[in-house]
């Protein structure tokens, strides 16, 4: 039920109008009724001109969150509409395994919701109290529709508490076991529902895992920094390459190791912070034909960037001694506020410094499930430089 309306600024129309999904504080000039936090408002223009039909939270960065630019209820079949045309996407775009992001917030038209599948269960994370108040209707569709054995929800995410939610997690529908068993490219995986990271795997590596595989020769070594449970070391594993895995969680080396017996393949695993782990190696003399360097979102806003940069920088700085001669290094962050462009400069800083050249052989992104929207700029969240040291 809509609540109420929301004048924005003179202008402001224009980029919702081409898909840009967020009202900004400062682009409100009056609301109109008595909203409550989380409902369900129209959105008009200046001259009061219907534009859209969104979320409202008047605690949060983005106080409206739009749904729809057309007018229409926000009931089941508003969702059964947005789950179907997502579906029909993932059925041309992801193949080789059951496991992949069925809903991607913003991306797919339901701002605040992301659905995960893995095999016969779902995982969903909740980032706005607007569609927290809508979960009456989306979960009943996610279960009819999609008829999982269990749901279970992994709202943990710091973003809630501007949102006025408490972090959450528990299960929504049936029951979900602490360890779900998934296949990709012909590999096992298990992912954790209770302690792992994220939904409990990185879908959004997927293809740059395969692109690793296709690209790493026998007797190589490959060194996976951050490697959480072991996928990037296990590609380049089964490709015949020495791979070694190095993070700091333990429970994550277990569930690798797990892994790699299960795929009958062989790797090291090191449970170690990586950024103290690298000096050491170089020390010791070990080398590499291959370093992936993938690190959790160290910083998620604009003002943290600059802790981002310097840990990118340290990373690089410190891999590249172990390179050998036209080795390859794989640089990621999944964090928005650090775009390519910043991402190219501070490798080439660390790379400077180090007397060292790097060419840049390609720029990758996240995987086609979790789809960018040009016009919503914050849905590229991750970007990969594959480089090449000079020889």
């Amino acid at each position: 039920m809509i609540e109420g309306a929301v004048r924005i600024v003179g202008g402001r129309e224009k980029k919702l109008h081409h898909g840009y999904p967020w009202v900004q504080r400062g682009e409100i000039s009056e609301v109109i009724g008595s909203p409550t936090p989380g409902a369900l408002v129209r959105v008009l223009s200046h001259q009061g001109e219907f534009v859209g039909i969104g979320t409202y939270n008047p605690h949060s960065r983005f106080p409206v969150r739009l749904l729809t630019l057309n007018e229409e209820p926000i009931d089941r079949s508003f969702f059964e509409a947005r789950l179907e045309r997502a579906l029909r996407y993932r059925q041309q775009v992801v193949h080789g395994t059951n496991a992949m992001r069925l809903l991607f917030s913003e991306s797919d038209g339901v701002a605040g919701l992301i659905v995960d599948q893995y095999a016969d269960y779902l995982v969903v994370q909740v980032r706005t109290l607007g569609m927290e108040r809508l979960k009456g209707l989306w979960l009943p569709v996610l279960i009819e529709r999609l008829e999982p054995r269990g749901i279970i929800e992994r709202s943990e995410m710091a973003g809630r508490s501007e949102e006025g939610l408490e972090p959450f997690a528990g299960t929504l529908y049936g029951e979900v076991p602490e360890l779900i068993e998934i296949e990709e490219s012909g590999l096992q995986f298990l992912v954790p529902t209770d302690v792992g990271r994220k939904t409990g795997f990185y879908l959004d590596q997927r293809e740059n895992r395969r692109k690793l595989a296709q690209r790493v020769r026998p007797g190589e070594r490959v060194l996976d920094l951050f490697c959480y449970t072991g996928a990037f070391a296990l590609y380049a594993a089964r490709a015949g390459a020495e791979a070694i895995g190095v993070d700091i969680l333990p429970e994550a080396i277990d569930l690798a190791k797990q892994h790699a017996q299960r795929n009958r393949l062989h790797a090291e695993w090191v449970v170690d912070n990586a950024f103290e782990w690298l000096p050491r190696a170089v020390e010791q003399g070990l080398r590499f034909h291959w370093i992936v360097i993938d690190p959790p979102a160290i910083a998620k806003r604009q003002e943290q960037k600059d802790s981002l940069r310097w840990a990118i920088w340290k990373l690089v700085y410190h891999a590249l001694p172990l390179l050998e001669p036209c080795g390859q290094l794989v640089v990621c962050s999944c964090a928005y506020a650090l775009g390519i462009a910043d991402m190219l400069d501070v490798v080439r800083l660390a790379a400077t410094d180090r007397n060292t050249s790097l060419y840049l052989e390609e720029i990758t992104l996240q995987a086609p499930d979790h789809p960018y929207l040009l016009q919503f700029p914050e849905s590229l969240y991750l970007k990969c430089l594959w480089l090449r040291v000079q020889a």
